[in-house]
């Protein structure tokens, strides 16, 4: 209520503000002059009258300013209308993991002196047919370098991806200043077992044991794993026999 009483009165204010402004005389003689005997004789000049024009028109963008900057607050006060995910965020969340783009065999057994990291989901693809987001995703860089020293797997050849005959995608998360260094999988008839081992971008393998998994931020890649056999109906779990989430692929 009390919204519409003020724009009522800046709307009158601005309405008279305007008036003085174009005709500055003839709101004179409808406000005042009709009080005098004499309007023609007591009617100010043309001194006082471009007065009168210079504080209407400093009154006008005075309230052209206010109303503006309630304008602005009131639009920016409005509720953000909720976007709509995108297929990569639907799968993966949010933010959006980086890819590994390399060719990884897994192996059988867990490196010494590396930590092993949480899985938080797995997509099993058919092998030469990998999804289209995985084109867009962005690419895995530590500090600046696409491929640190002792990154999991090895670069695909040019004109070649690291997903591209992979038979499934692990999303892994591990400390910011570390690589996934070794992916191990273990399959039998009805289980996929699957771990992600992390450790720092040098060479002594061992260097893996200063890897934190529980700092408070953690990154999130996804991994494309080459499998001796396909997933078909096997249960994906991790290293401890906990079930991975089952991703589908969303377009």
């Amino acid at each position: 209520m009390a919204t519409w009483f003020l724009i009522a009165v800046s709307a009158v204010l601005g309405a008279l503000l305007l008036w003085g402004l174009v005709a500055p005389r003839s709101q004179w003689r409808v406000l005042v002059g009709w009080s005098t005997a004499d309007p023609d004789s007591a009617e100010p000049g043309d001194g006082i009258h471009g007065v009168r024009r210079v504080v209407c028109a400093l009154g006008l963008a005075g309230i052209v300013a206010v109303a503006g900057v309630q304008a602005w607050r009131m639009i920016d006060a409005r509720p953000t209308p909720a976007s709509t995910p995108s297929a990569v965020q639907l799968m993966w969340g949010s933010p959006t993991p980086h890819l590994v783009d390399r060719i990884v065999t897994p192996d059988t057994a867990a490196p010494a002196g590396l930590v092993e990291g949480p899985l938080d989901g797995a997509q099993p693809l058919v092998k030469g047919s990998p999804p289209a987001y995985l084109v867009d995703l962005p690419r895995f860089a530590l500090l600046g370098a696409p491929v640190p020293p002792g990154l999991v797997g090895h670069t695909p050849p040019k004109g070649y991806t690291g997903y591209g005959q992979a038979d499934v995608v692990v999303e892994a998360s591990g400390p910011l200043d570390c690589i996934p260094r070794s992916v191990v999988a273990v399959a039998d008839g009805e289980r996929l077992e699957l771990a992600v081992y992390w450790g720092l971008p040098e060479d002594p393998a061992a260097a893996g044991a200063t890897c934190d998994m529980t700092a408070s931020v953690l990154q999130t890649v996804l991994i494309p794993v080459q499998l001796p056999q396909p997933v078909d109906d096997r249960t994906i779990v991790s290293s401890s026999g906990t079930g991975v989430p089952v991703v589908p692929v969303r377009k």
